[in-house]
């Protein structure tokens, strides 16, 4: 079954029907916002959305994208333009998601969105991964470590290593886009969003280190 507006369709089943109204809510109450932030007029294409209403389906789907070993909290994911999201019946059997409430469900579902609009603008490899994922996360309202310190350098920041050398990349990476839109332009945020060299050539000088 599909539930369509001019921004996005929803795929769902029988199933999955219950999550329709919820996943809706949330992007109709946040893509403008969220198109806003980007400066997006329009989007290229309709963002199509499909909900996996059986957990091990949706482990074999995460596993076919070569993204790397599958993680118990990885619960969606954007590609293109589409988002695939883990129904909230599944995704609360999870240990990690068991205490959230729907509202962090649907920040899931935004934060998804502003990848999309993201992907819109550039190629994600031109993107260093805290901005992705800070902005993210940040857009779509989800809690962080707000003690969390910036004390890696960039050389470390830029590269893979950074993902071994933090259990809390999200919230680092939160914690840097916050420190950057309180020291630059809007448009030079968006401008470091989409190009990883600029950033990586200004950051000594931003000096963000806490």
């Amino acid at each position: 079954m599909i539930y369509e507006t001019d921004i996005y369709s929803i795929e769902y089943d029988q199933k999955s029907e219950p999550i329709v109204k919820t996943i809706n809510d949330a992007l109709s109450q946040n893509f403008q916002r969220v198109m806003d932030f980007w400066g997006i007029k329009k989007l290229g294409s309709t963002v199509q959305i499909r909900i996996f209403s059986d957990l091990e389906e949706w482990k074999s789907f995460f596993k076919s994208l070569s993204q790397g070993t599958y993680q118990e909290y990885v619960t969606g994911c954007a590609i293109g333009s589409n988002i695939y999201v883990l129904d909230y019946a599944e995704y609360k059997k999870l240990q990690s998601h068991r205490n959230d409430s729907i509202e962090d469900f649907k920040k899931i579902i935004v934060h998804e969105f502003v990848h999309i609009c993201h992907l819109q603008l550039c190629n994600l490899e031109n993107t260093a991964f805290f901005m992705s994922e800070g902005l993210a996360t940040y857009l779509a309202g989800q809690g962080y470590n707000q003690n969390i310190k910036i004390d890696y350098p960039r050389e470390v920041l830029f590269s893979n290593e950074i993902f071994s050398r933090t259990n809390d990349l999200y919230s680092l990476s939160q914690k840097i886009v916050r420190k950057l839109e309180e020291k630059v332009p809007h448009e030079k945020l968006i401008e470091y969003a989409l190009d990883s060299k600029k950033l990586y050539d200004d950051w000594d000088s931003l000096a963000l280190s806490n």
